[in-house]
């Protein structure tokens, strides 16, 4: 399969998660209703996803460098839709949450392929390929809120939105096995005797800079996460409707996805600590907009802007991973994409729990808080790379 086609392909399972991704934060209002439960208990889902992901990606990066992406890829797409579609007709919130745990397991597998598919293909150029996988991710999370407004304000019900998420994955396991899917595998480092050898996990656990890498990427998804998983529960809070609330989580992603192609231009050229560290900074001076404001029009505006800053820091941090760890592609992006989980699995339920006691502004202040620290975090990234003069293996 050429490498265009395999692009595309990879392109279009992000895309899809980038729409099924965000299903949860619209339809919450609404399960919060039906099955009756708190803030807090409700914040649940939002673990149990990122719970699951977390061993997924971790799991993922492992199992895809020694058996290879094509086996994990299927078992992704075929396992989340049945996952969705058990949740679409479960009445129970225990059981929610634990179909929830399983597609956030084989979601991991099928996100940590795709990542490591494309930072594999393009080996040259993974600064603009990987922020253009994730700017996708970001097309699709447009579209996804849009969606599932018009579903819940037309009165369909969420489990609609969530029967129609299990049809997506399954059209696109059927579009998989129908072209035949054959993926190149990560290029391996060899031994004198002329045998493939894998790095260890240590090497990636102990490398100065890939420590800061993780932490920029579980402090990234926490904060984010926070704000786009509550903002429609914050909304209602506040007397706004059902379409505003879903109107600012795409507003998120149009902010997301613009500046996600924006770094995808000139993360190669400015260099990955600078884009970080700039990505970084912005952030964390209109994240306060979008959540210590009550003007519909302050709080889109900050939300948009804290979505333009945030974009690029997770998927610039897995192309300069890639670059340090090139052998063990699949290993590295499980080990970011673990990172990223555990900060959504989390923040955000810490967010909801605050919430329930102190309102939604002190909960997202959890939030900004964490991006004080990532500026710190950022600034330790260019220092360790004159110190350590990027010391790829």
């Amino acid at each position: 399969m050429n490498k265009r086609l395999l692009t595309v392909i990879s392109y279009l399972g992000y895309f899809i998660i980038g729409i099924i991704t965000v299903v949860l934060s619209p339809s919450l209002p609404f399960m919060i209703k039906d099955f009756n439960i708190s803030l807090g208990v409700a914040g649940a889902a939002f673990t149990a996803r990122a719970g699951g992901s977390f061993f997924g990606v971790f799991l993922g990066g492992i199992l895809a460098d020694k058996f290879g992406k094509k086996p994990l890829i299927i078992m992704g797409c075929l396992v989340q839709g049945l996952a969705m579609a058990a949740i679409a007709t479960t009445k129970s919130w225990s059981m929610v949450l634990l179909f929830f745990v399983i597609n956030g397991v084989f979601g991991g597998f099928l996100g940590t392929s795709l990542n490591t598919l494309v930072a594999d293909i393009y080996a040259d150029r993974r600064g603009a390929a990987m922020n253009a996988l994730h700017g996708v991710y970001g097309v699709g999370s447009l579209i996804g809120p849009v969606a599932v407004g018009l579903v819940l304000t037309w009165q369909f019900g969420w489990r609609l939105v969530f029967y129609g998420a299990s049809a997506l994955w399954i059209l696109y396991l059927l579009l998989i096995l129908t072209l035949g899917l054959s993926i190149p595998e990560s290029e391996k480092k060899e031994d004198l005797s002329g045998k493939q050898k894998q790095i260890p996990v240590k090497s990636f656990l102990l490398h100065p800079i890939f420590i800061v890498l993780v932490l920029v990427s579980f402090i990234y998804n926490g904060s984010a996460t926070s704000l786009v998983g509550w903002i429609n529960t914050y909304m209602n809070k506040m007397q706004y409707s059902t379409f505003l609330g879903s109107g600012m989580v795409t507003i998120f992603y149009i902010g997301l996805t613009a500046g996600r192609f924006l770094c995808g231009f000139f993360s190669d050229r400015a260099g990955f600590s600078r884009t970080i560290i700039i990505c970084s900074i912005g952030s964390l001076a209109f994240y306060p907009l979008a959540i210590y404001t009550t003007q519909p029009i302050l709080i889109a505006a900050g939300v948009f802007l804290s979505g333009l800053f945030l974009s690029g820091l997770h998927p610039t941090g897995l192309a300069y991973a890639n670059k340090l760890f090139p052998s063990s592609s699949g290993t590295v992006t499980g080990i970011l994409s673990a990172s990223l989980s555990l900060g959504a699995m989390i923040v955000p339920w810490l967010v909801g729990l605050i919430a329930d006691n102190a309102g939604f502004q002190a909960g997202f202040g959890l939030g900004l808080a964490l991006l004080f620290i990532l500026v710190a975090v950022a600034a330790r990234l260019i220092y360790q790379e004159k110190k350590s003069n990027t010391d790829i293996p």
